[in-house]
């Protein structure tokens, strides 16, 4: 009998070393550790769709939630102030950047306008000879130009066509507009309807086209269900300030708090050992849920368990769910034979009432 104690007592401490090694030592000595207040009875707890049998012991190491020794919840940690300090010190810099080149276009533009002025002054007579030396070759180069374009001008508006008649005949300057009409040497095909590419389909045609856009969704629906895109919790110790220390322990000791709180209420919870993310439902749905679940896990896929629960759980969920469907059907005996009494109870009450 001792040995066996002894066994089971050191089975238990490599448990907890285990789940210990899931917590940085860095997150332990900034945040601490919270021990179970009480064993909770009741309670259908999910941890990335495995279900967890009762009693819970509901604990807390750093910025990991432990509930049975099983990493449960997961937190994210950054240095919130460091990473607003850089956001804003980017901004200043982006805003010292536009102000910079706004000053270096006024100055330009005020280049310009000078620029502007001193050739004005040079074409009125009013230029130094040193500017009239310098813009110089610009009013050559811009009267070159300006005689070009006289030039072109000119020839533009002549023309070659037809100008001169031959033989005094004043119809001549119009004999390449005739507009007789011309038949086409071939008739024209007659108009063909458009018609669409499905109209053309046989019925059976129809059908496999149909069956193809099915599976086509089906497949996409499972590829949705496989990868829920969940964050992932990632942890930074560095330059985190002692506000931020403070806050993130009230939040964590809050949060184990809620879970204890929620398990004791005999609610459905489901978490997520990689993220903080967490739903629960209250004890009648949790009734219902369970006592559903296996005969809905019994289809070849869980396209009928998210069917019928998808609108109130995370289809991704629901996945995990049903992937460990044959471990959730031995461990979930007790707990949908205590649903079904609750349900039970709960219709004897309406039924005295009424």
């Amino acid at each position: 009998m001792l040995k066996r104690m002894l066994m089971v007592a050191a089975l238990m401490g490599a448990g907890l070393a285990a789940a210990a090694e899931e917590v940085s030592d860095m997150a332990i000595q900034l945040f601490g550790k919270e021990e179970s207040g009480k064993r909770v009875e009741t309670g259908a707890l999910f941890i990335d769709g495995l279900y967890i049998k009762g009693p819970y012991e509901v604990t807390r190491q750093g910025n990991v939630i432990f509930i049975n020794g099983r990493v449960a919840s997961r937190f994210k940690v950054e240095a919130k102030a460091k990473a607003a300090a850089e956001q804003q010190a980017a901004r200043e810099a982006a805003a010292k950047e536009r102000a910079e080149a706004k000053a270096k276009a006024a100055e330009e533009a005020k280049q310009a306008a000078e620029d502007r002025r001193t050739a004005a002054r040079a074409q009125s007579g009013g230029a130094t000879p040193r500017q009239r030396q310098n813009i110089r070759g610009g009013l050559k180069e811009r009267q070159a130009q300006k005689q070009r374009d006289q030039a072109i001008a000119a020839a533009s508006g002549q023309s070659g066509f037809n100008t001169d008649p031959s033989g005094g005949d004043p119809t001549a300057l119009f004999e390449e507009a005739d507009y007789t009409y011309t038949p086409p040497d071939r008739p024209e095909p007659k108009a063909v309807p458009y018609v669409r590419p499905g109209a053309k389909q046989n019925l059976r045609q129809r059908i496999a086209a149909r069956d193809e856009r099915v599976a086509a969704a089906k497949k996409q629906q499972q590829a949705e269900t496989a990868d829920d895109g969940e964050e992932i919790a990632t942890e930074n110790f560095d330059d985190l300030t002692d506000e931020e220390i403070k806050a993130y322990t009230e939040q964590f000791a809050k949060r184990r708090a809620t879970l204890e709180t929620l398990l004791a209420r005999d609610s459905l919870l489901l978490l997520s050992s990689q993220s903080s993310g967490a739903l629960y439902k209250n004890q009648t749905t949790m009734c219902r849920f369970v006592t559903q679940l296996g005969g809905l896990c019994q289809a070849g896929n869980a396209n009928k368990l998210i069917s019928a629960w998808g609108k109130e759980i995370p289809r991704a969920y629901l996945q995990r769910i049903y992937n460990n469907r044959t471990a959730n059907s031995t461990e979930m005996e007790s707990l949908v034979r205590r649903a079904k009494d609750i349900i039970e109870a709960a219709r004897k009450r309406s039924e005295s009432r009424i």
